[in-house]
């Protein structure tokens, strides 16, 4: 279902052959559309497969590893095809890798910023998110060009159909009618890290034409993070017979499964959809909403436990983990706790905790 699509590299070379010029996004949440309609291909920096050696020179020994991966990658000259990058302020350690790249690495490329809105929500951030992203498009415009209406609502459309196509393939998945294993399923959601919709429709529409259908036997669970890395986890719970039944990671159902929303201006539509997001501890969102999500999403996947897979010191996700650990314990919901690092793989010791998590469940 994927065999078109082409590797990373030759698929920005090629894009940008076409006249969308790469783009390198930090996580996590930003307007993508806007991007795409001033023909800007967003390329997401969320863990290259790198070793880690200079991005230590700037930053702490206790920051997360994909804040050290990204700076590495932009060190090493990796994302030398980038013409800008954006940094979304999504936590105090994303924030500080933008203030590294703008101000101290001699970075000859330009950087942009967004701000999104902390909960507690009010009519006030709607209208402050309103203005963050109309005033994102016009720092934009001197380098990319000024935003074009007619192109920004065939962005917005576009965005809508993939949120669509993914609510449908969480649906499919959840019922356990989808064909796939874990590792498959997270391939395919991860090329929306960086392909353009163009091409990322008709991916995620073949996939579920050639994939309904009966899924695995075995018992389900619910993955909580920031996202699915290491891959060895996914393969492990595939060799172990157990389905991943739904998701609660910022990479992934937090961020993707954006409600319809509908409003004559554009720009107010895709703010309404941003308020319509899972919570998410980068966004301040209260544990009570967090709690009510998993519930929502362990009970529409007949899920028996929550795996909490944490990338260490990842503070946002450290601050909750604990009390939604304690309060699903509470109401008899098996959990497992873990810390890994990016790109590292299970250790031993690990992959003992999973099994026998596993046979917990039945």
């Amino acid at each position: 279902m994927t065999a078109s699509i082409l590797p990373r590299r030759r698929y920005i070379q090629e894009q940008a052959a076409k006249g969308r010029r790469p783009v390198g996004v930090l996580p996590a949440q930003y307007p993508k559309e806007i991007l795409w309609a001033l023909d800007i291909l967003p390329v997401e920096i969320w863990d290259p497969p790198l070793e880690v050696s200079s991005a230590g020179a700037h930053l702490q020994p206790y920051i997360c590893s994909v804040v050290q991966g990204g700076l590495e990658l932009i060190l090493q000259g990796r994302a030398d095809q980038m013409e800008a990058f954006l940094f979304p302020h999504t936590c105090d350690s994303i924030q500080n890798l933008a203030t590294v790249v703008n101000d101290y690495i001699g970075l000859d490329r330009p950087c942009y910023f967004f701000y999104h809105p902390k909960a507690p929500y009010r009519p006030s951030s709607h209208e402050y998110y309103y203005g963050q992203i109309n005033g994102l498009a016009q720092r934009l415009a001197p380098q990319f060009g000024p935003l074009d209406e007619a192109k920004l609502w065939s962005a917005v459309r576009q965005g809508a159909k993939v949120a669509e196509l993914l609510r449908q393939l969480y649906m499919l998945r959840a019922q356990n009618n989808l064909r796939c294993s874990a590792v498959e399923f997270y391939e395919l959601i991860r090329l929306g890290e960086y392909l353009h919709p163009d091409d990322f429709i008709p991916a995620l529409e073949d996939f579920m034409a050639e994939r309904s259908g009966p899924g695995p036997d075995g018992p389900a669970v619910v993955l909580s993070g920031v996202l699915p890395n290491p891959v060895a986890l996914l393969s492990a719970l595939d060799e172990l017979g157990v389905r991943v039944g739904h998701d609660d990671l910022l990479a992934c159902s937090r961020r993707m499964l954006a409600p319809p929303a509908h409003d004559p201006d554009p720009l107010r539509q895709l703010a309404k959809a941003y308020f319509g997001l899972p919570p998410c501890s980068t966004k301040n969102s209260p544990l009570g909403q967090r709690l009510e999500f998993l519930r929502v999403i362990l009970d529409r996947s007949a899920s028996r436990g929550v795996i909490f897979n944490l990338v260490k010191f990842c503070e946002t996700e450290l601050f909750d983990a604990p009390q939604l650990i304690e309060a699903l314990k509470s109401q008899g919901v098996p959990t497992l706790f873990m810390e890994t690092e990016l790109n590292q793989g299970l250790s031993g010791q690990l992959a003992t905790r999973v099994e026998a998590f596993v046979e917990m469940l039945g």
